[in-house]
């Protein structure tokens, strides 16, 4: 009786192992990469939408903070495509393009369903 009792246990933890290891694992998400100030100079600045005041992209205590004028700030926080920027807090995004010499020239925010532009000045 103890031998089958024994012999019912290490099948057991067998095919748990077993059935455990076989479990894909899922990848780790990519790395976030890091933002420094010299890496956000490109970004900061302020932003003509033409009408809605500006929107202005600040360096403050060791992040960017993306405001708009009249407005409340919120921090932007890299994402893992570049130049796309999540604004915390809003779940928006705050997406930078650049010219053919790799110059910061205009920003797009998209917050809960609007979409506003602004040019750099």
């Amino acid at each position: 009786m103890k031998s089958l009792f024994c012999t019912f246990i290490v099948g057991l933890f067998l095919a748990l192992g077993t059935a455990t290891a076989q479990a894909p694992a899922t990848p780790p998400p990519p790395p976030t990469p890091a933002l420094d100030s010299v890496a956000a100079k490109d970004l900061l600045g302020k932003y003509d939408t033409g009408g809605m005041g500006n929107i202005v992209v600040s360096w403050e205590q060791g992040k960017v903070v993306g405001s708009l004028e009249g407005q409340g700030s919120a921090e932007l926080k890299p994402t893992a495509t570049p130049d796309v920027l999540s604004i915390i807090g809003f779940e928006g995004t705050a997406t930078f393009f650049r010219d053919e010499q790799k110059k910061v020239i205009k920003v797009k925010l998209e917050v809960q369903g609007q979409v506003i532009e602004g040019a750099k000045l």
